[in-house]
């Protein structure tokens, strides 16, 4: 590195440069002078056809189904087999079992047992706190497995994850 004076002149040497290029700048552009075209062209280019007119290529078919079912579809020409295909499907839905209705759960989160080192979950199942390892149930609800972040639990016999709730809205 340069010692003394002569690092000092250098460095006023570079300030004095950068100085004059600023102000060479500033007084050029202050001046009445226009600037020089440095590349112009006579040749108008062809303007694009943005709004010609193309032809619709594709086609709608209308043969599917409402997928909202609020209309009923066209009848065709097979209607015994379609009022078997409905007969089947209903005797299904009388046979299927009830939808179960899951209590009202939120997972708060987890602390740890300093002795056991096990995870236990802080529930809140139809209104009350429960804590609960894994295998530990209350109310009917079985935890399954705590993930930290979500739980697992069982509820007649249907399993469901749960996440957990932030304390912050």
């Amino acid at each position: 590195m340069l010692k003394g004076k002569t690092a000092t002149y250098l460095l006023i040497a570079a300030v004095a440069t950068v100085w004059g290029v600023i102000i060479y700048r500033i007084v050029g552009s202050l001046g009445d002078e226009e600037p020089v075209a440095i590349h112009t062209t006579s040749a108008k280019k062809a303007p694009l056809d943005d709004y010609a007119f193309q032809p619709d290529t594709t086609h709608l078919l209308l043969n599917y189904r409402d997928p909202f079912g609020k209309s009923k579809a066209p009848q065709t020409a097979d209607t015994t087999a379609s009022i078997k295909r409905e007969r089947k499907i209903n005797t299904l839905a009388i046979a299927a079992k009830p939808e179960i209705t899951w209590p009202t759960i939120s997972y708060g989160g987890y602390i740890q047992n300093p002795e056991t080192k096990k995870l236990i979950a802080l529930l809140h199942i139809n209104g009350r706190n429960t804590m609960l390892a894994e295998g530990e149930s209350a109310d009917g609800v079985v935890l399954i497995k705590n993930l930290r972040d979500s739980v697992r639990l069982r509820y007649q016999g249907k399993t469901r994850f749960f996440q957990q709730q932030n304390a912050n809205p």
